[in-house]
């Protein structure tokens, strides 16, 4: 296998890794918005023992994570395309 061959495969699984990665953190993503209700504070508990602000924390996490997630999957596709255009050059 060549040196263009083998950076065109690393582009590939690159692209690949990262389309699967966005297929799943990318937009369109769950609804993420803070709060559970009107009249609510950060001190009411809910029905599952916790308390709103506990709740707020957890959409807070779970969004950074799925910004963290999506920019991951498109970082790896432009390296994938980066690694083709780069092997169609040698």
């Amino acid at each position: 296998m060549t040196c263009t061959q083998l950076l065109n495969s690393v582009g590939l699984v690159f692209g690949m890794v990262g389309v699967v990665i966005l297929f799943k953190y990318g937009p369109p993503q769950p609804n993420l918005e803070t709060g559970v209700g009107f009249g609510l504070e950060d001190k009411n508990v809910l029905a599952n023992g916790r308390t709103v602000q506990e709740h707020n924390q957890d959409i807070k996490a779970t969004k950074k994570h799925y910004s963290e997630m999506s920019k991951l999957g498109l970082a790896l596709i432009f390296i994938g395309f980066a690694c083709q255009l780069w092997a169609t050059w040698i």
